[in-house]
């Protein structure tokens, strides 16, 4: 079972990912996250993953994580664990701009972009990963 997060709704696989959700939601981007998080934890910074999952858990609907991502994802429930569909399309990865074409957006330290750059490398790797598994599917088809 996971958590839908109290904000936005996002499906978060356990509580620990829904506190880490909402807390670097809330120092990036501020607004409704922090609100929330201030109303509901003083000083929600200052806690761990863990305590913080512990303070906010009671406030989260608990939902079945695997049917809230399918749905999410517009992917049958029954089909969630298997890989059969047509490859015809793509992946909707090849919509997205590639990870070095996403500006900076300048408010972060020296710390934070190199966290940033590394994220931009594993989607590349990621998206490298995908691309060979999609041409070996179509291969093994043929």
């Amino acid at each position: 079972m996971g958590y839908s997060c109290p904000v936005c709704g996002a499906p978060q696989h356990d509580d620990e990912h829904l506190a880490n959700h909402l807390a670097m939601t809330a120092m990036l981007h501020g607004e409704d996250h922090e609100a929330w998080l201030d109303d509901h934890l003083a000083e929600w910074s200052e806690h761990t993953p863990p305590e913080l999952a512990a303070e906010i858990v009671e406030d989260a609907e608990e939902i079945d994580y695997e049917e809230a991502t399918a749905e999410r994802a517009d992917i049958p429930t029954e089909d969630a664990d298997s890989h059969e569909h047509d490859h015809a399309g793509g992946h909707p990865t090849e919509e997205l701009a590639e990870p070095s074409e996403v500006p900076d957006s300048g408010l972060i330290d020296e710390a934070a972009e190199a966290v940033v750059a590394e994220a931009r490398e594993m989607t590349r790797e990621r998206r490298e990963k995908v691309a060979e598994n999609d041409a070996e599917e179509v291969e093994d088809d043929a």
